[in-house]
C-alpha cells in the first residue's frame, strides 16, 4: 500500500509487516506521518518540555 505522510509529502510504500498497516487500511482519511517526521516531532515536543535555565 503506498502512503503519503502528512507532514512532509514523503510518498512510502507500506507492508502488511508494518505497524501502521491496519489502521491506514481500515480508514483512508486516518493521518500517517513517516518515521523522519515522527522524530522531529518527538523531539520537538521533549525541548518544549524542558524547563528553561534561569540566567
Amino acid at each position: 500500500m503506498e502512503v503519503k505522510c502528512t507532514l512532509c509529502g514523503r510518498k512510502e510504500e507500506i507492508t502488511k509487516v508494518h505497524k501502521d498497516y491496519r489502521k491506514l487500511a481500515r480508514d483512508k482519511n486516518a493521518v500517517y506521518t513517516c518515521e523522519t517526521c515522527r522524530a522531529r516531532l518527538r523531539y520537538q515536543a521533549l525541548q518544549a518540555q524542558k524547563e528553561e535555565k534561569p540566567l
